[in-house]
């Protein structure tokens, strides 16, 4: 059982770290974007980029299944069969946006009508399965383990999505106002800050989220 559990959290940890390159790539990027703005030979392809995100993603998610799966093996969780699920709802949204028709400037049929008043739902309707599927997963891997660095890095998660709210739809409307003479500085720091606010996050969760799986020793 221990072998597994080791097994379990080496897992878990690679997939966490790369979870974690994924969140400072696009800062990395962000920062050479501004350094070579403008500059013919830009310094990276997005294709090429793209490309790495993705098979880093699919490196990430199967890297956390067999963790998931050898930890629900031992404790009779569903933590694995709820991250499959979320998994499969991602494939299926993917492929229907490869399908989905784009908006355009013409007569929109009844038939298309109902098609996108069911996308509309649905697409919410999933994304509130994968947010409470996944605060069940960190919940239920905080209990069996006793490490309660998977409730804080859950709180982390909730704190900066409302900041991340907050700063879009709140206190920070200056950066989407028409900047004036007195405020045009302010303006842009504060568009920075919301625009990098997102992978600061994301780097700090995933910092958290990584410290949680390597504390993993036992299994109640």
């Amino acid at each position: 059982m221990q072998d597994t559990v080791s097994q379990a959290r080496k897992n878990g940890m690679i997939s966490t770290g790369i979870d974690l390159f994924l969140a400072a790539l696009p800062v990395v990027l962000m920062a050479i974007d501004f350094v070579f703005e403008g500059i013919p030979g830009y310094p990276y392809n997005i294709v090429i980029i793209g490309g790495i995100f993705i098979a880093f993603i699919c490196f990430s998610v199967i890297y956390r299944l067999r963790a998931l799966s050898k930890i629900s093996a031992l404790s009779g969780i569903k933590a694995a069969a709820l991250y499959h699920n979320c998994v499969m709802i991602c494939i299926c949204f993917v492929a229907l946006l490869l399908f989905y028709p784009a908006g355009c400037y013409r007569e929109v049929t009844m038939k298309e009508m109902i098609e996108e008043t069911i996308w509309n739902l649905a697409v919410p309707a999933a994304a509130i399965y994968i947010i409470v599927a996944w605060l069940r997963i960190n919940f239920s891997l905080a209990r069996i383990s006793g490490v309660m660095t998977f409730r804080i890095y859950v709180w982390l998660c909730a704190f900066f999505f409302a900041l991340n709210w907050l700063c879009g739809a709140g206190p920070f409307g200056l950066a989407t106002s028409k900047p004036q003479t007195d405020d045009t500085v302010a303006a842009l720091v504060i568009t920075s800050f919301k625009e990098f606010l997102p992978f600061v996050a994301l780097v700090i969760t995933s910092i958290v989220h990584l410290l949680a799986w390597n504390k993993i020793e036992k299994l109640a």
